[in-house]
């Protein structure tokens, strides 16, 4: 075997390896108290609790957003690490935001079907309940993408479904 083959099969060994590593795990957010810290909201932002929690109630975006970012506590909601400069992941087919990631997550998040799918089946913004449009300071507010109803959704296993789907129809 030529030595290109060789380090090419270590190097896909490594890979696989690692994508095993990152499909036992759980997105960090998962462990952390589902409760918004009220007290990191009127130490960092300055909040008066009084005024805070109806806001966040009547779901006041500006409260939503001081609340997401209170929980999140400066970590990575994959990789829990703390950056003082998260980056807001949102969803492109719904245009809702769905955490905060550091540059490396939020990188590798729509690459990879292990631990970032988990982390889009339960984000943080659902874990709180939260709803927000993510806002994009060169494009303005994300606009949901319009949907093929043969496609619910990105992952490859739908759009397989629905190539089935068709051929049996035209069978039909």
């Amino acid at each position: 075997m030529p030595l290109r083959e060789v380090r090419d099969a270590g190097f896909a060994e490594l890979e696989q390896q690692r994508i095993e590593r990152m499909d036992a795990r759980d997105p960090e957010c998962w462990s952390w108290d589902p409760a918004i810290p009220l007290g990191r909201v009127a130490d960092e932002f300055g909040w008066d609790l009084e005024d805070f929690t109806p806001r966040f109630h009547n779901r006041d975006e500006q409260a939503l957003r001081i609340a997401l970012a209170a929980w999140h506590g400066h970590r990575c909601a994959v990789c829990g690490f703390r950056d003082l400069r998260l980056l807001e992941d949102h969803d492109h087919d719904t245009g809702l935001t769905r955490g905060l990631l550091c540059r490396s997550c939020n990188g590798k998040e729509p690459h990879d079907n292990g631990l970032f799918r988990k982390y889009r089946e339960r984000s943080p913004a659902q874990i709180l309940g939260i709803n927000l449009r993510y806002w994009d300071p060169w494009h303005g507010w994300a606009q949901p993408r319009a949907i093929d109803p043969n496609r619910l959704d990105n992952h490859p296993a739908y759009a397989l479904a629905a190539k089935l789907g068709e051929r049996l129809s035209m069978k039909g």
